[in-house]
């Protein structure tokens, strides 16, 4: 075993020995992307993971709900690896890795010793909301490292740092917008917090003006993009909002932080939140606590999901630990701090992960009666969302191709494929490379990519009904229905028609299915 206290006969510290402040790091990250690798297969695919695998397959400079950039490290990714589950979300893994490192390092920045940063690093390992958002591939995993690098450069240029950070905090923006827009949110609240403490004089930097211009510069192609497109994005937050998304009372909004950061962990990053606030040892910092409260502010006032919220929190950890490590120096009682957070983060862990045989999550899940909300105005079934929409997709394809096969030849050759929703159309297309022809949809990007060639003459048709295909089609045959106990509610029983004779061009009623949501 290696321990920091083994010292050679001469007194000196062996050269093979990692320092302890380096293990701190470097333990709980390892830990942390040990555990994603080893549940990497998990309960299967999420829908959304197979929508990102059809976004990457058609690279551009932005879609109708995400900018580019994850998309184009997942096509990077998937050339290089290929198709399997641990190269799908090896990424996403190995952004865990480096928000836990970093989490340390913006700790010790502020001011803490070995156990603070050992503290911060342990809060955000056993976080449910990381542990899902590290589990599988989206944007939302990096978003985490963008603002942790923005909050970090924040702090050094706080702490007196070159006014060279400025640029450097630009490029964060830039390239954290071209992930994720959500950034502008921290932008927003790191604005209104400079301004409200006497840390505005950093505004008038000239070399924050640098900083603007790369971060210009960097959002330009998807701004480019939007402008070109009558700016999707926009239409579909504004439908989400109004048709999709729960708006939560504020304190169902931040109880919702609670149960999503481990109820445990309030007590450092409450204590974190507090101190940045009110604690004088941290006025230096009060510019950041107020930016944690304004970006809460307008996420209750737009009715943002609950854990649009999440990157800020690696802030509060760190200056949480650092307090805590202040007043608390007794060693057996630290001790008994870490093993209570480790606990408690095994207890909670199958809330952000699928460590557990499905009925065995559903009864675990009932028995400790949290459940994180979904912010969607969707039913759900036995599942979590997070968690149903990793079940079905690969046997509904299986059922689409069976229909699929059972037309004449002749038939299949011109034969489309309309899906409802991403999801759907995604799992077509990535389960159904084999044979299958390429799903079309009207649902956010789908819809931007077209018909692909098909005229409509022809088409299996998932979900709908009867009634209403009969209004564009001729001849409409329920060929068989899709049902798993699992999925979530609205994706359940589902019908898959086949439809010939259409009474308009598939280009006139390709107008009519545009779903931006």
């Amino acid at each position: 075993m290696i321990t920091s206290s083994i010292k050679s006969s001469s007194g000196v510290r062996s050269s093979w020995l990692p320092r302890p402040e380096i293990l701190v790091f470097l333990i709980p990250a390892g830990l942390k992307l040990i555990i994603h690798l080893l549940a990497v297969r998990g309960y299967g695919l999420n829908g959304d993971e197979l929508y990102y695998l059809a976004c990457s397959d058609h690279l551009d400079w932005g879609y109708v709900d995400q900018p580019p950039l994850s998309l184009f490290l997942l096509h990077i990714q998937r050339l290089i690896f290929g198709d399997s589950m641990l190269s799908i979300r090896f990424l996403p893994a190995a952004a865990g890795f480096f928000t836990v490192l970093l989490t340390g390092l913006l700790a010790r920045r502020m001011g803490a010793g070995i156990f603070g940063q050992l503290l911060s690093e342990l809060c955000i390992l056993v976080a449910p909301v990381y542990l899902a958002l590290n589990h599988m591939f989206s944007m939302n995993a990096f978003d985490i490292l963008f603002w942790l690098g923005a909050l970090y450069l924040i702090v050094c240029i706080i702490d007196g740092g070159k006014p060279v950070l400025w640029i450097w905090l630009g490029l964060v923006f830039g390239l954290g917008f071209e992930n994720k827009i959500n950034v502008l949110f921290l932008i927003f609240g790191l604005f209104v917090g400079l301004l409200l403490t006497k840390q505005r004089r950093l505004l008038i930097t000239r070399r924050i003006w640098l900083g603007v211009l790369v971060a210009s510069f960097l959002m330009l192609p998807n701004i480019i993009w939007q402008t070109a497109h009558n700016w999707p994005t926009l239409e579909f937050i504004n439908n989400a909002r109004m048709h999709k998304m729960i708006a939560l009372p504020p304190a169902v909004f931040f109880l919702q932080q609670i149960v999503l950061m481990q109820p445990l962990t309030f007590l450092v990053w409450g204590t974190g939140l507090a101190c940045l606030l009110v604690y004088k040892p941290f006025n230096r910092y009060r510019s950041l606590g107020w930016c944690y409260i304004t970006v809460l502010a307008v996420f209750i006032v737009q009715g943002g999901k609950a854990y649009y919220l999440v990157p800020i929190y690696p802030l509060l950890f760190a200056a949480g630990s650092i307090a805590i490590e202040r007043w608390l120096a007794d060693r057996w009682k630290r001790a008994v701090i870490v093993f209570i957070i480790l606990c408690a983060g095994i207890i909670t862990a199958p809330l952000g992960m699928p460590l557990l045989s499905v009925e065995s999550f559903i009864n675990y899940q009932n028995a400790i009666g949290l459940r994180p909300s979904s912010g969607e105005r969707f039913a759900e079934g036995r599942l979590p969302s997070f968690y149903a929409n990793m079940f079905g997709w690969k046997k509904l394809t299986a059922m689409v191709d069976t229909v699929y096969r059972s037309l004449p030849v002749e038939d299949q050759t011109k034969c489309g494929i309309f899906c409802q929703n991403y999801l759907q159309a995604g799992a077509i297309d990535f389960y159904g490379q084999s044979g299958l022809p390429h799903a079309i949809c009207g649902h956010n990007s789908y819809w931007l990519w077209g018909m692909r060639g098909y005229t409509g003459d022809m088409m299996i048709v998932l979900g709908s009904n009867a009634g209403d295909l009969q209004k564009y089609f001729g001849e409409v045959t329920e060929r068989a229905r899709f049902h798993d106990e699992y999925i979530q509610p609205i994706h359940n029983d589902l019908p898959v028609f086949v439809v010939r004779k259409p009474k308009q061009p598939l280009a006139v009623l390709w107008l009519k299915v545009k779903e931006y949501i």
